[in-house]
């Protein structure tokens, strides 16, 4: 059983990295920055509202496996349609569609996942199989493009779905492993002002993480860099997410949260600095080692100090609302400032004004001292 759940996160984050590179092929395809912003808001904005939906679905059910099935074998047959598109309103369409099936295959299939392990523990172990499956997928597939060009990336995407689905038929998933999602819970936690501390902070900063992502990979073919060197840069970020994320435990330990949350924006921002003044491919490359070093300690650090500051019977609701900011809220107002912005200004300026709100980020997070607070 092991193996099969290794594989499948595997093959599953094979099809993620493959999916990196569709900004690649929006270019490619004609469109300007604000399209593109557009659409990579897309995603996000149904991440808000497909995750709920899908976990009611299963709740409603009785059957995670069941839901992960039609959700795989959707966002695999969208995918294929994508090099068949001739217009930007059919990939808006398509990008509706392919979310609202993909957004919510990680949180379902790592709570059936964790459901069936003896030791919670464990699924570090397990889910390093899917960092090793992306980071391997950006750099072969990047190849792979550069050869038989970009549209290659959506056949590979959905082959590599296509094997996550048969082996989400074989893994004997429990049922009703996903609570259900209560909006009166979430509602209690907006009186804890850590908390919205938290969020107002975590919203300004991923609005230019958000905007990276969007245009990194855009910004290295701008200056003549190859999809195999954008495969290369995606690479280093993969892979040295593994020691930096077994490192951030220990920095928890000798370290407050919003002293941890403080460097992190400040790795943010020295990264910024580095895209927004230098043309010198071989640095913006090497700068995705702060890349790697603030995601992986703000992911763990955001979750941790989640746990911390909600009471037990609002942890969960608390993830979800924090992740919904995060991924969602963030990733379309960000993406869409994004693509608005380089309507007027280059993308090395985009960065300069990226570094300048993750700096301003920073007080944010001290908006309310560290304190224990009941929700209730």
């Amino acid at each position: 059983m092991i193996w099969l759940m290794r594989t499948f996160y595997f093959n599953f984050f094979l099809s993620v990295g493959a999916f990196q590179f569709v900004n690649l092929f929006y270019v490619n395809f004609g469109l300007n920055s604000g399209q593109i912003g557009l659409l990579f808001a897309i995603g996000p904005f149904v991440l808000m509202f497909a995750q709920p939906l899908w976990g009611l679905i299963t709740d409603f059910l009785g059957s995670p496996k069941l839901t992960l099935i039609i959700m795989t074998i959707g966002a695999t047959i969208t995918a294929l349609f994508f090099p068949l598109a001739t217009g930007f309103t059919h990939l808006l369409l398509l990008n509706i569609g392919y979310f609202f099936f993909q957004s919510a295959i990680p949180p379902i299939a790592d709570v059936t996942v964790i459901s069936l392990l003896d030791d919670t523990d464990d699924y570090g172990k397990i889910r390093l199989w899917g960092s090793l499956g992306y980071a391997v997928s950006v750099l072969v597939i990047g190849r792979l493009l550069d050869l038989f060009g970009l549209t290659t990336l959506f056949f590979l995407h959905s082959a590599f779905l296509l094997v996550a689905f048969l082996l989400v038929l074989k893994i004997p998933i429990k049922a009703n492993s996903k609570k259900r999602f209560k909006a009166v819970e979430a509602v209690g936690l907006f009186k804890n002002r850590t908390f919205i501390a938290l969020l107002l902070f975590s919203f300004f900063l991923q609005l230019t993480v958000h905007a990276n992502n969007s245009f990194y990979a855009i910004y290295l073919q701008n200056l003549g860099s190859t999809v195999t060197i954008v495969g290369i840069a995606l690479l280093i970020k993969s892979i040295l997410e593994i020691p930096f994320f077994a490192m951030s435990k220990k920095l928890m330990d000798k370290y407050s949260y919003p002293v941890l949350l403080s460097l992190v924006a400040v790795m943010y921002a020295i990264r910024w600095l580095f895209l927004g003044f230098s043309n010198e491919i071989s640095v913006l490359v090497g700068s995705q080692i702060l890349l790697s070093l603030s995601f992986s300690i703000q992911y763990f650090v955001a979750v941790a100090y989640v746990n911390a500051i909600t009471p037990p019977n609002y942890r969960a609701t608390g993830q979800t609302i924090y992740w919904a900011v995060t991924l969602g809220l963030s990733g379309v107002v960000g993406n869409l400032l994004a693509g608005w912005l380089l309507n007027y200004v280059t993308i090395s300026s985009m960065y300069k004004i990226a570094m300048v709100v993750a700096l301003l980020a920073v007080p944010l997070i001290w908006l309310k001292p560290f304190i224990e607070e009941s929700i209730g």
